[in-house]
């Protein structure tokens, strides 16, 4: 007997219904030899009729599901579980899902168990029992069973419904949560996830097109499974296939393997979002909060400490996909597989070096690190490297060099001063790539030697050199304690205390350490604000230019400056820089006033670079403020060109009168000495209210020196200041 002629075909479950009805009471002892009835099916809807049908007919339900106990419900029903379970079943049953089970055994097993179960006798007592087992989607698999099947012509009757519909379901095999392939598929999505889920579902619910299941032993057992009429398993093994061929969304993103971990990240966000209309540029400005994502936008959130990698994976094929418009950057985030957060900073700085050949690329370079914001710094090691390989190219071309620095760098603007010194770079130049030391060397235009003095000084100071014209003034004006006490005595400058005192601030700020070298600076940054400088006069300290004789009795007293020069030795160029961003910083943060308010900027003593550079005259006695000055037990009256003798209360003091020390020679910018930028210190009042005048009025040696400050002017102020 072949299969074919085996196997009695229905065209109706009701007609399948009538010939068991039949079977279960027939009196012959050969048919009722064997239990099982095997019942071949081509969709889940039969299935369900023949069930609800037997139900109505007093057949009792098995579910395997049953099996599987409450705190171990994704595991493997074994052979010899399902075997036994069928073996103690004494009533007219259906067992089901059966063919769920045994579609994944492999071929020597399916082969085996099928032998074993078909050829399952009845007792004597119970020959009328029945077991029917339903085989949906087995047809051809089956088949070829029974065609090796030995004793298929004694065996019990095997039937088949055959409706002609096809019912055909995809079943898509994602990892298991307890897997370690790394993602689970969006609880959006609700599937199968363990195998008493797997065997309840063919039971209760008709089939859909799609199915996700997880379940580890299906995961495990899938490969032993056969193609057939009803089942298509597809195993999506990446969160990448899950979208694409499961969710059906297309996203213009290359897959790399390496980029796993961020596909996992984007499907659990797409389950948030709903996924139906997914849109990934969408998607990314929404996930960031901005309407539309610029460079400027994407550079700075790359850098921000809150930014994670998944975010940078994003900016990347967002930028590729949406902006795209800075070749530069282009190749950069092309070759980008590190998206740790100083990454694209480095290689914007560091990557222009392969070719520095094209100046739009440069140019485009210099304008992505000005975008960057200042909280992000790379590494002394690779700020070491650009540095080297700068200097390396200013050897045969020094305008390259200079184009190839952006101004976003400490050691840039050093180099800037030094080329600058050696006359490379013009201050026209300057004003465009380092503004701040631009505008620090500008001359205030007062029609005073202190004004030219301090030109001097901050040329001295520049070239790092005790200049001729340095000495000249120091000559002339501190040449002794007469040509000294000329000056300081008279009508030109008054103190600090004394100019405060006929004043009427709300506030007062005391900047220790605040030198008029700084002056050009400050009128700038100043100009940029909401204030108005009401007066701006040179003043002088009480000798010896120290904190300790020249303090501000309650006012808000800022140490930033001072304590740098103090606890760091003295670095050229690098603490001209710094110095410059210090009280640039100190100012910013004075003239961020929200009230209307009138302030005065008060300083106790201004600083010299210049002693550094002189030999010191070796006084064996303890100085203060390294050398600058001596204090005495009692007056002396011994006379030298060296100092000047003082009295400041019940103090005596010997006061370095040039700028060369009593008894060491400094490492630190100092003070306490008599030299002009020692001794003459700023007086600002500045104000942001209403009624404050249209002018600014800059006083000097008791001039009165109009300088207009136009609304225009001020405006444009205000405008350069959102700019920046």
């Amino acid at each position: 007997m072949t299969a074919e002629e085996k196997i009695r075909i229905f065209k109706s479950v009701e007609a399948l219904i009538a010939e068991i009805k039949s079977d279960r009471y027939l009196n012959d002892i050969l048919k009722n030899r064997y239990a099982v009835r095997f019942i071949m099916l081509d969709n889940f809807n039969v299935f369900q009729e023949l069930s609800l049908q037997l139900a109505a007919d007093n057949v009792n339900t098995f579910g395997l599901e049953t099996l599987l106990s409450y705190d171990n419900k994704d595991r493997w029903i074994t052979q010899d579980e399902l075997k036994n379970c069928i073996k103690q079943i004494n009533s007219c049953t259906i067992v089901s899902p059966f063919s769920e089970i045994v579609r994944f055994y492999n071929e020597e097993k399916f082969t085996t168990f099928f032998n074993e179960i078909a050829l399952l006798e009845n007792p004597q007592d119970k020959l009328n029992r029945r077991i029917y087992i339903p085989l949906i989607g087995l047809e051809s698999r089956f088949v070829k069973f029974l065609s090796s099947f030995g004793r298929i012509e004694e065996s019990a009757p095997i039937w088949a419904v055959k409706t002609g519909v096809s019912q055909p379901v995809t079943i898509y095999l994602t990892p298991s949560a307890n897997s370690t392939k790394g993602y689970s598929f969006p609880k959006l999505y609700r599937g199968l996830e363990t195998m008493y889920d797997w065997l309840l579902f063919w039971k209760t619910k008709a089939p859909t097109e799609k199915i996700i299941c997880s379940s580890l032993p299906i995961n495990v057992k899938y490969k032993y499974s056969q193609p057939d009429n009803i089942f298509d398993i597809k195993p999506i093994e990446t969160a990448f296939e899950f979208i694409t061929q499961f969710l059906k969304i297309q996203i213009d993103i290359e897959y790399k393997v390496s980029d796993e971990y961020f596909w996992i990240q984007l499907l659990s966000l797409i389950d948030s979002k709903k996924g139906i209309t997914f849109s990934f540029k969408a998607f990314v400005e929404e996930h960031f909060n901005v309407h539309k994502l610029t460079i400027k936008d994407l550079v700075n959130k790359w850098a921000s400490p809150g930014t994670t990698e998944f975010d940078r994976w994003l900016l990347k094929h967002y930028y590729l996909r949406f902006i795209a418009n800075n070749e530069y950057l282009n190749g950069i985030m092309l070759d980008c597989v590190d998206y740790s957060s100083l990454r694209l900073f480095r290689e914007i700085a560091l990557s222009i070096f392969v070719d520095t050949s094209n100046q739009n690329q440069i140019s485009q370079r210099n304008t992505l690190l000005s975008l960057i914001t200042q909280q992000c710094k790379l590494p002394e090691s690779d700020l070491s490297e650009m540095k080297e390989l700068i200097l390396d190219i200013s050897k045969t071309d020094t305008n390259k060099a200079i184009s190839l620095c952006s101004g976003r760098f400490d050691f840039e603007k050093e180099l800037f001063i030094d080329w600058y010194k050696d006359g490379k770079l013009l201050l026209s130049k300057l004003q465009d790539i380092y503004s701040d030391y631009a505008e620090y060397m500008k001359d205030l235009g007062l029609d005073s030697w202190a004004n030219k003095y301090i030109q001097f000084y901050k040329q001295a100071k520049t070239e790092d050199k005790y200049t001729d014209e340095i000495k000249s003034v120091i000559t002339d004006k501190n040449d002794s304690e007469d040509s000294f006490f000329k000056w300081y005595n008279s009508n030109e400058f008054e103190l600090s205390n004394e100019l405060l005192a006929r004043e009427k601030p709300d506030k007062v700020y005391w900047i220790d350490g605040l030198s008029i070298e700084y002056l050009s600076l400050i009128k700038e940054i100043i100009s940029r604000s909401n204030f108005q400088i009401e007066k701006l006069k040179i003043a002088k300290t009480c000798i010896p230019s120290s904190t300790d004789y020249n303090k501000f009795e309650s006012v808000a007293k800022i140490d930033d400056l001072d304590n740098y020069i103090h606890n760091n030795l003295y670095q050229y160029p690098r603490t001209i820089c710094k110095e410059i961003d210090i009280v640039k910083e100190i100012f910013n943060k004075i003239l961020n006033q929200s009230i209307e308010t009138t302030i005065a900027i008060v300083s106790d003593h201004g600083l010299t670079a210049l002693s550094r550079l002189v030999d010191s005259k070796k006084y064996a006695i303890k100085a203060s403020h390294e050398g600058r000055y001596i204090k005495l037990e009692s007056e002396e009256s011994l006379e030298d060109t060296d100092y000047i003798r003082h009295k400041n209360g019940t103090d005596y003091f010997k006061v370095a009168l040039t700028h060369a020390s009593l008894n060491t020679k400094p490492v630190r910018e100092v003070h306490g000495g008599c030299t002009p930028e020692e001794i003459l210190v700023p007086f600002i009042l500045i104000s942001n209210k209403k009624m404050a005048k249209s002018t600014k009025t800059i006083t000097q040696t008791g001039q009165q020196i109009e300088s207009a400050a136009s609304d225009t002017q001020q405006k444009k102020g205000f405008e350069e200041e959102e700019l920046f």
